[in-house]
């Protein structure tokens, strides 16, 4: 590897699977799932701070790669889920200084939706976040860091992976600051399981995990609403019933982008593809822009103002060596690539995802849709398929609605990075 190369660690499919098929097993007992995965090879890619101002030598390279994660009942698609992972080497050199060399990786949640045809209602796509975030762990072992940043942009929008599914009279709707509340919940979870202690499939951890204790780790979380202001953060963080920082201090939020009010916001704020900051840091006379004056132009851009409420959510999430990673889940650099689809493949299976036949309005036409789907994922691409039976305690909301499953929406329709106002979550 060159000094301007950046490692190229291999993620194993089956291991992101595993992940996921073990954060849904904790779910109320007595259903079963299927999880798949579908993900790119390392690809280079702009820098996420491309305009940032360097006094000293520096050499920056940045690859990407995109995971794809369905999860699946009784041969029908319930819930997808849409990650962009970005890892950066940069060399840095100051003076006589020996250069320095960092790596970063940082996950970029773009999609999480639901398809309305969950059998019973669980929180099946907050599972289904956990299971990806505790998976990141797997970069500790690959590439030795401590931490790896989360981040998404949540916008309400009825459907973005199961085409039709709005029309699905058993999707629930909520309103723009109801979902920033879910989402900041969700996350909440995601994030206390991520940093939860080792993964065990014989003692698997809790849908709602208690404290910590074996280990000190907080992940620090932060969450600005475009247009809102700090003295309005207690909404979206006081202690709502069911949230687990009632039971666990694991995630330490706080108000506002972690990053200084007063820097270049070219220099410090990351620029994901597809995202308003980004569209925003791209006009010409943003080039002075500080963190504050770019924060005043998003809370009345055309897409998180005028009347908009949208929530970006950056956080911080801890790894350690506690997590089980088996050695054969590494495999080596030269072979990094071993298993991976190409972008063209990729492409290729959201083509088929949103091709115009696919429905998924109604039970029927959703397993006709999900089947298809599968056919391309099975025969085209192998893509593993692991089994999940739950096996997790009946909440009490689980226990009034057993005799009629049917009668309230079970899912939510849940995605990031989109520009519509209304969105539809579990």
């Amino acid at each position: 590897m060159t000094s301007t190369q950046a490692p190229q660690p291999a993620h194993q499919r089956a291991l992101i699977a595993e992940y996921i098929a073990e954060s849904l097993r904790t779910l109320p007992a007595g259903s079963s799932f299927a999880v798949r995965v579908a993900y790119t090879a390392d690809h280079p890619v702009d820098s996420l701070t491309p305009r940032r101002r360097l006094s000293h030598f520096h050499a920056e390279n940045t690859l990407s790669r995109r995971v794809l994660a369905f999860v699946s009942q009784g041969g029908c698609l319930v819930a997808g889920l849409e990650v962009h992972e970005f890892t950066t080497l940069r060399i840095e050199a100051q003076g006589d200084q020996p250069p320095r060399t960092r790596i970063a990786v940082d996950c970029c949640i773009e999609k999480l939706d639901t398809s309305g045809e969950l059998v019973c209602r669980m929180p099946i796509a907050r599972a289904l976040v956990a299971g990806y975030l505790r998976s990141l762990h797997r970069y500790s072992a690959a590439l030795n860091i401590p931490s790896v940043g989360v981040h998404l942009f949540a916008r309400a929008q009825p459907e973005y992976l199961f085409a039709k599914s709005k029309d699905n009279p058993r999707k629930r709707i909520l309103g723009d600051l109801e979902l920033v509340k879910w989402w900041q919940r969700a996350l909440e979870f995601a994030l206390e399981y991520g940093v939860g202690s080792t993964l065990d499939k014989n003692n698997p951890p809790s849908a709602c995990p208690e404290p910590v204790s074996a280990c000190s780790h907080t992940a620090v979380a932060n969450c600005i609403v475009p247009g809102s202001t700090m003295g309005e953060s207690p909404w979206f963080f006081g202690n709502n019933s069911g949230s687990c920082n009632e039971r666990s201090k694991s995630v330490d939020w706080k108000w506002g982008l972690p990053y200084p009010l007063s820097a270049r916001a070219h220099d410090c704020v990351l620029q994901f593809p597809d995202d308003p900051i980004t569209r925003l840091l791209a006009e010409a006379h943003s080039s002075s822009w500080s963190v504050s004056a770019l924060l005043d132009m998003l809370s009345v851009s055309e897409e998180c103002g005028s009347g908009h409420r949208t929530a970006y959510f950056l956080a911080s999430l801890p790894l350690y060596s506690g997590v089980s990673v088996q050695a054969s889940d590494i495999a080596d650099s030269s072979t990094a690539s071993q298993g991976h689809l190409s972008f063209d493949d990729y492409d290729k299976i959201l083509i088929a995802l949103f091709d115009h036949e696919m429905d998924f309005s109604n039970p029927a036409s959703a397993h006709s849709s999900s089947s298809r789907l599968f056919n391309c994922l099975d025969g085209s691409y192998d893509i593993p398929v692991i089994d999940v039976e739950t096996v997790g305690p009946a909440t009490t909301r689980d226990t009034a609605q057993a005799e009629k499953p049917r009668e309230l929406p079970t899912v939510n329709d849940l995605s990031t990075m989109v520009r519509k106002k209304r969105k539809v979550v579990s």
